[in-house]
């Protein structure tokens, strides 16, 4: 049974007021991550009234797609002919009623529903709904629009299917399950309202996606093999795998999630990249992520360089870098560069400097100026490598 989870402050993730669910917060930090998210348990059991509940809770418009009874064109659009003003006429696939309505709603959320007892030529037609959004012809989702599928397990359901495994590597998934103490809680003493319940979907801190896209990137750099591992066993190929999609994703879900809650992290990530990728990661990350982002960039002595470890290097110095890039800042920016040069004069090690370097130097904001020193310690390594002019 999933037990409670912390979440980010108001104003930074998507959350209910209180204690919640290890699976809700994975749902919430998916969302927020605009992640579709497949939410998979046994008949009856609340899934698509925990859905609606969420889409009342967070003011979006709901439009449900059953696929267990739709074709192909309920999803990929009619082909419809077109004339143009010029006399040209053109067949284009029309965007279907329930993506015209999302489209046009302030918020909104698309559920999927029954997916894995569609027919598999109607789930593949979701494939672009799910990553690239696109609805119809050349009509797309706004980013203000989630994306949730619900279905039943294979193994006890016939009707259901195992999924594509390119469909089942575009999402978030989540075994659902009943949660006893909050039905027997709700049916006793009433179920909350939706004003009882506050759905924030705030940008993420730039400092969080920073860092858990370095601390991602430096674990695949030591363990390549978890970049790309297709299943090739039919068992496990319609379930999470790891690929540089999924791991895209993952960070994004994982900037969303409160750092300390690491039931919530590993819930996400064996939902996102399978559950041998996601052990490994969550082991790696015990030593790699003890590290304070903004105290660095204010005093690069915080860090015990020379007894890092090269990977430990390699994560601080990319979320430090990356951050940097994404804030645009000057400031920022030489603080940065500043840890960067402390680190290679601290331990002698430019190699390890290299990647973060390329980066700051090659992205340096409007009015900076590259230092002499910057130029002497970092260009001649860079340019010996092609990775700098």
């Amino acid at each position: 049974m999933s037990g409670p989870a912390a979440v980010l402050p108001a104003g930074r993730c998507a959350h209910w007021v209180g204690m919640i669910s290890t699976q809700e917060a994975t749902f919430r930090a998916a969302i927020a991550a605009n992640v579709p998210v497949f939410i998979k348990g046994l008949s009856g059991i609340g899934k698509s009234a925990f859905i609606r509940d969420y889409a009342r809770a967070s003011g979006r418009h709901l439009e449900s797609v059953v696929l267990a009874h739709k074709e192909k064109s309920d999803v990929g659009g009619i082909p419809t002919v077109r004339e143009s003003a010029e006399g040209s006429v053109t067949t284009e696939f029309a965007v279907p009623g329930w993506g015209e309505r999302l489209i046009t709603a302030d918020k909104g959320l698309l559920l999927l529903s029954e997916f894995n007892m569609g027919e598999i030529d109607v789930q593949q037609a979701c494939m672009n709904v799910l990553q690239e959004r696109q609805v119809g012809e050349n009509a797309y989702l706004p980013e203000t629009v989630a994306i949730v599928l619900d279905g039943n397990p294979p193994e006890r359901y016939a009707t259901s299917i195992d999924l594509p495994s390119q469909i089942a590597n575009r999402m978030v998934h989540l075994d659902w399950e009943l949660d006893r103490q909050a039905w027997l809680d709700g049916m006793a003493a009433g179920w909350p309202t939706s004003t009882d319940r506050i759905v924030d979907d705030g940008d993420p801190r730039t400092d969080r996606l920073a860092r858990e896209k370095s601390l991602v990137l430096a674990f695949l750099d030591a363990h390549r093999h978890f970049i790309h591992d297709q299943p090739t066993d039919p068992a496990r190929e319609g379930g999470p795998w790891p690929s540089p999609r999924s791991w895209d994703n993952a960070i994004r879900v994982l900037s969303r999630i409160d750092e300390d809650a690491t039931d919530v992290q590993t819930t996400a990530l064996r939902g996102l990249v399978g559950q041998a990728a996601a052990e490994a990661f969550m082991r790696w990350r015990i030593e790699a992520a003890d590290f304070d982002l903004r105290a660095v960039l204010d005093d690069p002595t915080v860090e015990a360089w020379d007894r890092h470890h090269p990977s430990k290097t390699l994560t601080v110095l990319g979320a430090v870098a990356t951050y940097a890039v994404e804030q645009g800042s000057k400031d920022v920016w030489q603080a940065a560069l500043d840890v960067l040069m402390h680190c290679a004069e601290t331990t002698g090690r430019k190699d390890v400097c290299l990647r973060s370097a390329r980066l700051l130097l090659s992205r340096a904001p409007k009015g900076a100026t590259i230092p002499s020193s910057a130029e002497d310690m970092f260009g001649p390594m860079l340019r010996s490598i092609g990775a700098w002019a």
